[in-house]
């Protein structure tokens, strides 16, 4: 619970170092619950739906014209006029989640075919959590800016789920705080990655920062509700013992911290990383 009440406590994630500080937290506890177990079961549940409240947990969704929102919309445009080619690409090919979008981040190649392991548990984990993510989603039906704004050039295929939390924000930084707890070595190369799905609905325009923001949030507290269930712990430890062989690493033991400075594989081309933006005060 030290996680959560970490979480709840820090509404706005604002810069890198309040999200490390988050999710540093709930790495060590991943990290400290980790271990061995026998190998996957057939159809596992990590997670059940309905198990995790975020209508509750998460701020609501700014109303239109409120002041967070107006500022979402100048943040938009201002990374609107500053987009790059290659940021567009790299927002293009994130649209899809997939696990081997972090190869690089991670060091190893994370295709389904290279990792079947992690992708079966990392994907099936996600799958479960979406399920919370959604009914938020439907409960707020916060409209997207490029709907709302055509001052909001869409750089990104459109969506047709509401906008509040990000899905791929809640993606990134539930794949980076799983994967760190995997691979702790590259752990800063992993969160930064992790972050970059969400600033690329920013630059997309799918999104609102404040949506981001609700899904870095919405991410941390369902890798903290995975880790409670021991089916998810056993398989994880699988995962982690399949990535950490390709990396050529000993055995993960919970003693393992993050480092500083981890040093991403010269092998496997790395995906620019973005800054966040200065992002929007919340409305009371």
């Amino acid at each position: 619970m030290q996680i959560l009440s970490s979480v709840l406590a820090c509404p706005r994630i604002r810069a890198a170092a309040a999200r490390a500080g988050m999710w540093g937290a709930a790495l060590a506890l991943l990290l400290a619950v980790a271990g061995t177990a026998p190998g996957l079961a057939a159809d596992p549940v990590y997670i059940q739906p309905g198990q995790v409240d975020l209508i509750k947990v998460l701020p609501p969704a700014p109303a239109p014209g409120s002041p967070t929102t107006v500022e979402d919309f100048r943040i938009l445009r201002e990374l609107q006029a500053s987009r790059t080619p290659e940021e567009i690409k790299a927002a293009e090919a994130d649209v899809i989640r997939s696990l081997d979008r972090f190869s690089a981040a991670v060091g190893t190649n994370l295709s389904g075919t290279a990792a079947p392991v992690a992708n079966a548990v990392l994907d099936r984990a996600w799958n479960q959590a979406y399920t919370q993510v959604a009914v938020v989603k439907d409960y707020w039906n916060r409209e997207r800016p490029y709907l709302v704004n055509p001052a909001v050039r869409l750089a990104v295929a459109p969506e047709n789920t509401p906008s509040y939390p990000s899905g791929h924000a809640t993606y990134g930084t539930l794949m980076a705080i799983l994967l760190a707890a995997m691979v702790p070595e590259k752990a800063g190369l992993i969160f930064d990655r992790g972050a970059q799905f969400g600033v690329e609905r920013l630059l997309g325009g799918v999104h609102y920062p404040s949506d981001v923001e609700a899904g870095h949030i919405a991410g941390s507290i369902l890798a903290v509700e995975l880790l409670r269930s021991a089916e998810f712990q056993a398989d994880l430890a699988k995962a982690a013992a399949e990535v950490r062989a390709a990396l050529s690493l000993p055995p993960l033991t919970p003693a393992m911290k993050p480092v500083p400075a981890p040093v991403a594989s010269p092998s496997i081309p790395a995906v620019p990383v973005m800054p966040l933006p200065t992002l929007a005060t919340p409305v009371k």
